[in-house]
């Protein structure tokens, strides 16, 4: 790689408290790949790259790539990052909400030999099936019931989210999440003589016609019982219209399932295992409408209970990591509803073999998403990527982060900038021109190659997305169990046989 690929102007010695990095520094701190190879050592993020040779950052580190829309954040970083991905065998999840890295990535990954899943929430009907219910009724029946009770909050917890966040008294949403996972629980036991643990019934669960008969089975189960401490706090404890209430709050985080059937029905099977991702080179594609918000909520369940499962599949090996590397690539990062426990998932991430990268348009709109835990998401993030922005507090942050130089001015020796928010503003987009706060080093400023720049990633195959026929489930019929509901036993409710 030519030391031109980056701005020799701006690595003069300073006396200040900071400098521009040089290229040799750079280049040390990272891996050389000859993107001609058919193998990489390592996958990551490319720090410097000309289209033919490149310095990616291989370690445990995670990554925020800040960029205004049209900044080509996909076509300089995501796209090029997911190939090389590819050729160094790792695993990745990415958030893709026009298909255009499926487009451009999913063709090269099965050529390599990787299982590609896709999660397409924009075309129900093409890609792959998930159910949100399978592993944590899995890990409730094996006993492994500490993890199914994780699974089944994290579940409860973003589909109350939104509920929680237009809502100006948080009691009912509260309420209407505790009798959301005793909905769950209730599932897990008598519904799995019909094979009817699914989504389907589990909105059937949460309407109207349902609150009798769930009244009854609370009244007479054991509130030493799980299932039956939840449902004596929302169903027994509370008068009329606070239970319509909670019920018309429990209908509303589930209603796009009743609207949306198709939708329910990919949601009550299969394809994949998400066990696999960290044991198989897996390259999954979550589609999902840019335009429209309703499904985003789906994306955020999935990737937080991909994150649960494989931390526990690296807790299961002998070094507590994946055998193979998961990197998660989450463009719009910022769009999709919160995330819950991101702090502590970026932070515990690294020693099990998983990376973020995380793409947002502004620090006001990560913010605006996590509130104070966004600084710790940026505290965890070693590698910070910036395009372009107008926003003034990303421009006073990053100018700030690149620190102060002794400078001469008219009133003598003072203090400025190293790089100012008027130079921020001024960089080519067109040469891919971007800074990088990389690690320990010093700042840099570089020309990253498009993803068309790219000889050895042009010749991809463009792999349609397979049609699949989503099979017919059965519902749990509560108002049947509780008609034939005969006793309880360890305050569990059983149904009389046939």
């Amino acid at each position: 790689m030519s030391s031109s690929q980056i701005k020799n102007t701006r690595y003069k010695s300073n006396t200040g408290q900071t400098r521009w990095a040089t290229v040799e520094e750079i280049q040390r701190s990272a891996t050389r790949v000859n993107l001609s190879d058919p193998v990489y050592p390592t996958g990551g993020i490319p720090v410097m790259s000309d289209g033919y040779t490149a310095y990616l950052d291989g370690r445990d580190t995670h990554t925020l790539i800040f960029g205004a829309t049209g900044s080509k954040k996909t076509r300089i970083f995501c796209m090029p990052t997911i190939n090389m991905f590819i050729r160094a065998g790792e695993s990745f999840v990415v958030t893709d909400p026009k298909a255009e890295l499926y487009v451009r990535t999913a063709g090269f990954a099965k050529q390599n030999g990787y299982k590609v899943v896709v999660l397409n929430f924009r075309d129900i009907g093409y890609g792959d099936m998930w159910d949100p219910l399978a592993l944590p009724y899995e890990y409730y029946r094996t006993g492994r019931k500490d993890e199914a009770n994780n699974l089944i909050n994290d579940l409860a917890a973003t589909l109350s989210a939104r509920q929680k966040e237009n809502s100006t008294d948080l009691l009912y949403p509260l309420m209407a999440e505790t009798l959301l996972t005793a909905n769950m629980y209730l599932l897990f036991e008598a519904a799995a003589a019909e094979n009817a643990v699914n989504m389907r019934s589990l909105t059937a669960l949460c309407s109207q016609s349902s609150l009798e008969s769930l009244k009854t089975l609370a009244g007479k189960m054991s509130s030493q019982n799980t299932i039956g401490m939840l449902f004596k706090g929302t169903l027994l404890g509370e008068n009329e219209k606070t239970i319509s209430s909670i019920m018309s709050v429990l209908y509303g985080m589930v209603s796009i399932f009743n609207l949306n059937k198709r939708l329910t029905d990919m949601l009550c099977h299969n394809t994949f295992d998400i066990r696999l991702f960290g044991h198989e080179k897996t390259a999954v594609y979550i589609i999902v409408p840019d335009e429209k918000t309703t499904c985003h909520f789906l994306v955020t369940m999935f990737i937080k209970q991909v994150y649960e499962i494989l931390i526990g599949e690296a807790q299961r090996q002998a070094r507590l990591a994946l055998p193979i590397r998961v990197n998660f690539v989450l463009d719009e990062f910022c769009n999709i509803p919160k995330i819950p426990d991101m702090p502590s998932m970026i932070s515990a991430a690294r020693s099990r073999n998983m990376r973020f990268y995380l793409v947002a348009q502004s620090i006001h709109q990560l913010k605006g998403r996590y509130g104070e835990d966004a600084d710790t998401i940026k505290g965890n993030c070693d590698n910070w990527i910036f395009l372009t922005s107008r926003e003034r507090d990303l421009l006073n942050e990053i100018s700030f982060l690149c620190g102060e130089i002794d400078a001469w001015g008219p009133g003598g020796a003072e203090k400025r900038r190293l790089i100012s928010v008027t130079e921020l503003q001024r960089f080519n987009k067109e040469k891919g021109e971007c800074l990088i706060l990389h690690g320990r080093e010093y700042p840099f400023i570089t020309y990253m190659a498009d993803i068309d720049q790219y000889p050895d990633f042009a010749n991809y195959q463009v792999v349609p997305i397979p049609p699949i026929e989503i099979p017919h489930v059965p519902t749990f019929d509560v108002v049947k169990f509780t008609t034939k509901f005969a006793f309880v036993q360890d305050g569990v409710p059983f149904a009389q046989p046939d």
